[in-house]
């Protein structure tokens, strides 16, 4: 291996900035790259901030068939509390209409989901002292393949109608039940009606409603859905600059015969990190205007730029060993990451291939050291992510500066075979 000239890595740097700026049409190239993996994480992370919390706009049917119920001399009509409790939500955009039109609607896409409240729905909630007590149905009707993440929102809902019915009637049978069990309490003995005489109403009916309770505390609390896939999102925009970087910007050099093959590598790399390094100071400058949440401001910009050297050394070094086999091989690990690299869906839920994958993909401890940075820090998994990040590139530059010289013919002798076919 023949010792490089430090001068000539750098005169290719300065030759590269000069070439830039000569040329307007490359300046505007220049900041397209730039800009377009940050608006791609930005973009995404906006559309994931609050789904749940922008549901207003979508229209659901609502049907009420139900029929007035007696119970303990008193009418009741479940279906009008339901329709009146839903006026005046905001939740979604609800439709107050007939049976042919909530199916029609649902059928033709006018309406994402809708609920029919049936005739028999009130007289079926009030059966408790009826010898066959009977279940009260609603039907629930969801056109899943109009958009697979509104059926879920509208799952949402119907769960949400069900509990506001729920609370409605145990307020009414709990009310009669005590009125029951004090009529029954005349004829109990002193001693029974004293220990009686010491519990708290609202406490039995709230034990009657709920003999369970589950206090729910929250580790490194997140506020918004956005702030938590953001790591995922951050992180595979790097990657994407990355990508976009290597398959717009030549490896090769004008006039590289006069400088050896590892001069050539390390002299464009430059050109390559100060790229990836400004489309991640974009990405940052978005993510604290969008207002994610951020643990550690430091931590997570330092991370962010770690994670970028990573990822443009390894992605830069398989386009110079390999031209645009590289770039073939840096598309694939892309498509393997998004759905391996615990991002969004936890790992463990994919099959057994991508479990196996999974520790090998530089992408599953970029997101994991993020998450650390962004969302509250556990020093053992953060360190993990650092000491992966700097492993990646050691290896990447010693693997480089072994084989490059002795890959280069062969790469070269590759790239012009593609030239000569005259489709790449």
């Amino acid at each position: 291996m023949e010792l490089m000239s430090i001068d000539k890595i750098f005169h290719i740097m300065k030759k590269d900035s000069k070439a830039i700026f000569k040329n307007p049409a490359v300046v505007i190239t220049i900041i397209a790259i730039i800009i377009l993996p940050s608006l791609y994480a930005l973009l995404n992370i906006d559309a994931c901030w609050d789904p749940y919390g922008n549901t207003d706009n979508l229209d659901f049917a609502v049907v009420n068939n139900d029929q007035n119920a007696t119970y303990n001399n008193a009418s009741y009509n479940f279906g009008d509390k339901v329709i009146d409790k839903l006026e005046d939500n905001d939740d979604f955009a609800w439709d107050f209409v007939d049976e042919d039109d909530a199916r029609d609607g649902v059928e033709n896409g006018t309406y994402y989901a809708a609920i029919i409240i049936p005739e028999n729905f009130s007289s079926n909630l009030l059966s408790i002292n009826d010898q066959n007590p009977k279940q009260a149905q609603l039907t629930y009707l969801i056109n899943e393949k109009t958009n697979p993440v509104a059926s879920r929102m509208s799952n949402n809902a119907v769960n949400q109608i069900q509990s506001k019915i729920n609370d409605e009637v145990i307020q009414t049978v709990n009310g009669v039940a005590f009125n029951q069990l004090s009529v029954m309490g005349q004829t109990t003995p002193q001693s029974s009606l004293s220990q009686l005489s010491y519990m708290n109403s609202s406490g039995v009916d709230n034990y009657f409603y709920s003999p369970t309770e589950v206090t729910k505390e929250k580790i490194n609390p997140v506020d918004n859905y956005g702030s938590e896939v953001s790591p995922f999102y951050i992180v595979l925009s790097i990657w994407v600059g990355c990508v976009i970087s290597v398959a717009l910007i030549k490896a090769r050099y004008l006039g590289e015969s006069l400088y050896k093959p590892l001069e050539l590598y390390f002299g464009r790399m430059g050109l390559f990190l100060v790229i990836g390094l400004l489309q991640s100071t974009v990405t940052l400058i978005g993510a604290f205007w969008l207002g994610i949440e951020v643990s550690d401001p430091g931590l997570f910009i330092g991370c962010v730029y770690l994670i970028t050297i990573a990822f443009m050394v390894l992605i830069y070094s398989l386009l110079s060993l390999f031209g645009n086999g590289g770039k073939a091989l840096a598309i694939i690990m892309l498509v393997l990451q998004i759905s391996t690299t615990n991002g969004i869906y936890p790992v463990y839920v994919m099959n057994d291939f991508f479990q196996a994958l999974n520790p090998y993909l530089p992408m599953t401890y970029a997101i994991g050291l993020l998450r650390n940075a962004l969302l509250g820090v556990y020093w053992p998994t953060f360190f993990t992510g650092v000491y992966a990040m700097i492993a990646m590139i050691i290896a990447t530059l010693l693997v480089t500066i072994i084989i490059k010289e002795k890959f280069d013919n062969v790469a070269n002798k590759f790239e012009q075979a593609l030239k000569d076919s005259g489709l790449f």
